[in-house]
């Protein structure tokens, strides 16, 4: 089992590992991604709805949907400037896509040591109700890290701190600023997942 780099402090959104494979929950959502570790990337995102109906402001669906993203399917931004902040991120679960609130990817930093850059504009007005997830794929050197945590909880809690993060590892990541970087020498790539409650917290 694999363990977490901070305290999980998710509410609606669950996370396990089996073998290769991350195992997204939501209460109507479910993602199974398929992870080739020796590379460190996605080879495929398996998403499920388990029926039911959800209806809120922004979203709504009845049928049960199944549906395999492969890496060729998956859409990739470069984001960040200069040598230390720039990264490739790969959106499997994105709007208008089979996922009516998980949102899901992979982040590659570029470089060795480097960090991610400032987070989404929408991220930096902070409000209860956010929960994300990363997953640390971490490569050479020391395979550590360090994440910055500056915003809010899911439940309003207020947090202002930085943890250490190990290779393979979960990390809870508040909506905020939460730059990520990896000790000298160490590549970091990191799967993600949040749930886009409101159609504001859409990351593209």
């Amino acid at each position: 089992m694999k363990t977490w780099s901070n305290e999980s402090r998710l509410d609606k959104l669950t996370v396990e590992m089996s073998g290769n494979v991350l195992i997204f929950q939501a209460p109507l959502e479910r993602a199974e991604v398929h992870l080739d570790l020796d590379i460190g990337d996605i080879e495929k995102v398996i998403f499920s709805t388990e029926g039911g109906t959800l209806i809120d402001e922004n979203h709504s669906f009845q049928k049960i949907t199944e549906a395999t993203i492969g890496k060729d399917e998956a859409h990739c931004i470069v984001v960040g400037e200069g040598q230390n902040e720039t990264r490739d991120v790969v959106h499997f679960l994105k709007p208008g896509g089979p996922a009516p609130t998980m949102r899901l990817g992979i982040t590659h930093h570029r470089g060795l040591g480097t960090w991610s850059s400032l987070p989404h504009d929408f991220e930096l007005n902070t409000e209860p109700g956010f929960e994300e997830v990363f997953f640390y794929i971490l490569k050479n050197g020391t395979q550590k890290a360090v994440q910055v945590g500056r915003g809010m909880w899911h439940d309003g809690e207020e947090v202002d701190g930085v943890w250490p993060v190990s290779n393979e590892t979960f990390g809870t990541v508040p909506m905020g600023y939460h730059p990520v970087v990896g000790e000298p020498g160490v590549h970091v790539s990191y799967v993600w997942a949040y749930l886009a409650k409101h159609k504001r917290w859409e990351k593209i």
